[in-house]
């Protein structure tokens, strides 16, 4: 029983992770970024697109 718990539990994080991934990555190269808020390139990219 411990088993399927177990591999439910880490399928679950499997599929979040990958869902979380392609959700950043479709919305583009700097907001899948994690320096996206310290990056100068990423910041004048925004004000380009404001």
């Amino acid at each position: 029983m411990i088993n399927i718990i177990l591999g439910v539990a880490i399928f679950s994080y499997a599929i979040w992770t990958i869902m979380k991934f392609i959700k950043r990555s479709s919305k583009g190269k700097c907001a899948a970024c994690d320096l996206r808020d310290a990056c100068e390139k990423c910041q004048s990219e925004a004000s380009v697109r404001d």
